[in-house]
This record gives structure tokens, C-alpha cells and sequence, in this order.
């Protein structure tokens, strides 16, 4: 199989225990996105796949080829690879066509020049081609780092926070002219990052990292988003809603609903994790929760609203409420407004030590009889 495939690899900094029986493969054509917070190994992983670290076990192919196991080490430059830092490390004394000739040692400087020409000319730069890196926007250096690194056309593309140095307005840019010429080149690409909101855009498949170094879930975005199967997953992608229930008959009660907890005992203790956007406000609403608005904050696209819980059985800790909305939200204190939950932002794990790895049940909204 063209691409990347990682086989049981485990790595340690001493006592530290980074990576534990970490498997992949991504095949040439798709971007993988490792998703994680900082310590998880993200990196740790992309460096052992570069051949910047010697790998400790388990065995690392690119193309079919074994790179790396416990007894050997094909160095970077035999690997076939194209890498990709944050800091984007073009080199300063050279002019932009002379940074992405760098890597075509051995072709004629005719030929070379030629390719390095059409590589700028996709990414938009062939007008700079003549300056050097410190007369460049953040934009146009990450432009020629993307260009430079596919120049020697590479089996495996490594991309390390590539858009982290960049302000908010042009990173959503730069993210998708990158894709398009990532598509566009066929190759297989791993791109480290922790943004969430940033592999959900970039990744075919995106792959979550624990604190514990092992992979907790892969899967499309969708997949990801939709059916977290750790309460870890779930919360890596932001603010959550935070509730304790029992399963009965079925369903556990929350204090704004009744969530359906497929595949649980009755009798099961759980928690309920409901993103801010399965929060349902409504004006006079009749069945829905009770609730005081206690303040609303525009965030361009939509407004994270925080709210209180009113009734009185409801526990201290479960009151307050994030709640996103994705039109503009002026409340009328003067109108009743309620909560319910949205079924598919909902998410029920157990809390009965079922293992680190917990099943997920994923909620469902309770019909009416007439309707099953």
C-alpha cells in the first residue's frame, strides 16, 4: 500500500511513557489529522515517521517499505518524505525559487528550476520567486514552505502546526488553498495539530491522541464529532454541559429532558455530555425547563449564551448552562424562556469504572408512543 503505515510503536523519554502500541495507516491521497493535547505525542509520533527520532518498537512503513523498527533506521533523507514545521524554516539567505530548488539536488538546474516554477505557480507565488523569506507575509512564507516540501514529489507529506503562526482571517485561507493543492499532489499527508476546529476542516480522517500516548478514537470528522466514544473525545472539541443520571427504562432524565441511553442496564449511573449547540432555548415555551439568562456574548457566527436552571430540584453543580446559538439572541426578560436537549449533541458514558475506554451510548430523543 502507497503511504504511511505505523505498526505497533511504542516510545519512551526515559520514564515517560510517550506512545503505547500506536497503529495507523494512511494511504496515499488523504490527509490524516493527529488531534490531541500538548504531552500526548503528536509530535513524538510525526518525528519517529520523519526519521528525526530512532525508533525504540514497533515498526514504521512508507510505501512498503520498512523505514524503522527496533534494529534498524532509514535517515530522512531516504525516506522519501517532505516535512513542514511552524515556524515554516525557510532559509533566510536564499531567494524563494532557490528554497525550493534546495530539496532537487541531482536534477539539472534548468530542470530544477522549471519544477520549482509550477510548484509556486500553485500555490500563487511565482511573482515573488526572486525575494527572500523576511519580504514575505506569514501567508505567502507558509505558501512557499507547502511549495518547498512537495518539490522532490514525496511519498509521505508531515505537517507540524503548519497554520499556528498565522492570524485568525488568514488561517481559513491559507487552510483551504493548502488542502486543494494537497488533494491536487495525490500524496499521503499526517498534519500534527490541537485544534480541533482545524482538523475537523482539514482532515479525511482524523485520529485523537490520549494523555496515556495510545489512540483513543479514528474516524471521519463526522464520525468524530457525532459518536465520541470517550468522554475525553467528546470534550477535547470545547464547552460541555455536564450532567449526572440513572438509566430507566430505558432513558436517563436530565434536568432539560429525556435522552434516550441505548445498549445501558437500568440501574446504570452515567453522565450526560451536551455540546452548548443541543441546548434548546425557547420563548413561553410550555414542557421545556425554566431558566434566567444570565449573559450573552456575540461571537461573529453565533452567540454563546449562559444560562441558569430555575427549578428547584435541580443539583448546584448542573444549573449552569453554555448554550450556543446561531442567530442573534436578545432575550426579553420579561417572556418566559425554557431549555430542552437536542439528542444528537448529547452523549451518555458510564460512571461505574467500566474502563478507560468507556462505551458511548449516544442519545436519542424519547418519541411518542404512536410514533416507535
Amino acid at each position: 500500500m502507497k503511504g504511511l503505515h505505523v505498526i505497533g510503536v511504542s516510545h519512551a523519554y526515559g520514564d515517560t511513557q510517550v506512545l503505547n502500541s500506536v497503529s495507523m495507516m494512511i494511504p496515499a491521497g488523504e490527509l490524516v489529522c493527529l488531534l490531541g493535547p500538548s504531552g500526548s505525542g503528536k509530535t513524538t509520533l510525526l518525528r519517529l515517521a520523519a526519521g528525526l527520532e530512532r525508533l525504540q518498537h514497533g515498526q514504521i512503513l512508507i510505501n512498503d517499505q520498512v523505514v524503522a523498527d527496533a534494529h534498524m533506521h532509514v535517515p530522512p533523507e531516504g525516506r522519501g518524505i517532505g516535512l513542514m514545521f511552524q515556524d515554516y524554516a525557510l532559509f533566510p539567505h536564499l531567494s524563494i525559487i532557490e528554497n525550493v530548488t534546495f530539496g532537487l539536488f541531482g536534477q539539472p538546474k534548468d530542470k530544477a528550476r522549471r519544477h520549482a516554477m509550477e510548484m509556486l505557480d500553485q500555490v500563487g507565488m511565482t511573482a515573488h520567486a526572486e525575494n527572500h523569506p523576511h519580504m514575505l507575509s506569514g501567508g505567502q512564507q507558509q505558501r512557499v514552505a507547502l511549495a518547498r516540501a512537495l518539490a522532490p514529489e514525496p511519498n509521505l507529506l508531515l505537517l507540524d502546526e503548519p497554520f499556528s503562526g498565522l492570524d485568525t482571517n488568514m488561517r481559513g485561507q491559507i487552510r483551504e488553498e493548502t488542502q486543494s493543492v494537497l488533494k491536487a499532489s495525490g500524496v499521503a499527508t499526517v498534519m500534527v495539530t490541537h485544534d480541533p476546529e482545524e482538523a475537523m476542516f482539514m482532515a479525511d480522517w482524523i485520529k485523537i491522541l490520549g494523555n496515556n500516548g495510545s489512540i483513543l478514537q479514528s474516524g471521519r470528522p463526522h464520525e468524530i464529532y457525532y459518536h465520541p466514544q470517550h468522554e475525553f473525545v467528546a470534550k477535547l472539541f470545547g464547552l460541555m454541559n455536564r450532567f449526572v443520571g440513572v438509566v430507566k427504562d430505558g432513558y436517563v432524565e436530565i434536568p432539560i429532558g429525556k435522552v434516550g441511553a441505548k445498549g445501558m442496564d437500568d440501574g446504570r449511573r452515567v453522565e450526560v455530555l451536551v455540546r452548548p449547540e443541543g441546548v434548546l432555548l425557547e420563548s413561553n415555551g410550555a414542557n421545556g425547563a425554566p431558566l434566567d439568562v444570565v449573559s450573552t456574548h456575540l461571537l461573529g457566527h453565533d452567540n454563546i449564551v449562559r444560562v441558569r436552571l430555575t427549578a428547584d430540584n435541580v443539583a448546584p453543580e448542573e444549573r449552569n448552562l453554555y448554550v450556543r446559538i446561531h442567530h442573534t439572541f436578545e432575550p426579553e426578560l420579561s417572556k418566559r424562556i425554557t431549555a430542552d436537549v437536542e439528542a444528537d449533541y448529547a452523549f451518555i458514558f458510564p460512571l461505574d469504572g467500566a474502563g478507560d475506554v468507556a462505551e458511548a451510548s449516544y442519545a436519542s430523543t424519547p418519541q411518542p408512543e404512536a410514533a416507535k
